[in-house]
């Protein structure tokens, strides 16, 4: 019995400590939504905490925006590298890029930043699992190396790089650069899976030249 008051507190602690984070993580967001500095002033200001709070938190800048990516991540891209299957792919595609919409500035400050590179980085491993995954699924009797090239290559396609391009040089928002890429998701894979036989490499027919049209009797 004795142990409840200080499991309750414990909890009531632990709700405390997790919405001051969120506070100074939102706070951050913020900031850069609107092209701020983001110093620990204005942080602490945004948040409705001290100074000092936020460096108990995060006791350096580094720590600071590597915290932020994250939050990016868990709460903007909207992707749990959960797709094994085309359908499912092309699903997670389409939430991702709206969500990359709705924050843009975050995530193009991501895409910009060591620690947004870092944060993606911790990250590669499940995301090259997922595309493997997908790839194998729509490839079932591709050679190893064809399935790591088409991975590689759905990896490229379904990013936010491709996004930021697609927004930055096309004028396109989520929803057109998600349809634009979901046609070259499905030409890619349509392409792929019409190899002939033995093929090792998805680059092995691309080195190939095409067959010469053949000439029409008279």
């Amino acid at each position: 019995m004795k142990t409840k008051p200080r499991q309750y507190h414990s909890r009531v602690r632990a709700e405390r400590t997790a919405a001051t984070r969120g506070r100074i993580l939102d706070a951050c967001a913020a900031l850069v939504t609107t092209g701020a500095d983001l110093t620990y002033e204005a942080v602490a200001a945004g948040a409705g905490v001290r100074e000092r709070t936020v460096y108990r938190y995060f006791p350096t800048k580094d720590d600071l925006e590597r915290a932020l990516w994250g939050w990016i991540l868990d709460n903007l891209t909207r992707v749990d590298f959960g797709a094994r299957s085309t359908d499912d792919l092309i699903a997670a595609l389409h939430r991702s890029f709206a969500g990359f919409d709705a924050g843009a500035p975050l995530i193009q400050g991501m895409l910009h930043s060591r620690q947004g590179l870092d944060v993606r980085l911790r990250q590669q491993p499940e995301r090259r699992a997922m595309f493997e995954a997908c790839a194998q699924a729509a490839l079932p009797s591709a050679s190893p190396t064809v399935w790591l090239d088409v991975a590689a290559a759905l990896q490229v396609l379904y990013s936010a790089p491709t996004w930021e391009t697609l927004r930055t040089f096309w004028g396109m928002d989520g929803a057109r650069a998600a349809a634009v890429v979901e046609f070259a998701i499905r030409a890619l894979l349509a392409g792929a899976g019409r190899a002939p036989p033995g093929r090792t490499s998805i680059t092995d027919a691309a080195a190939q030249p095409s067959p010469a049209p053949r000439r029409r009797s008279s």
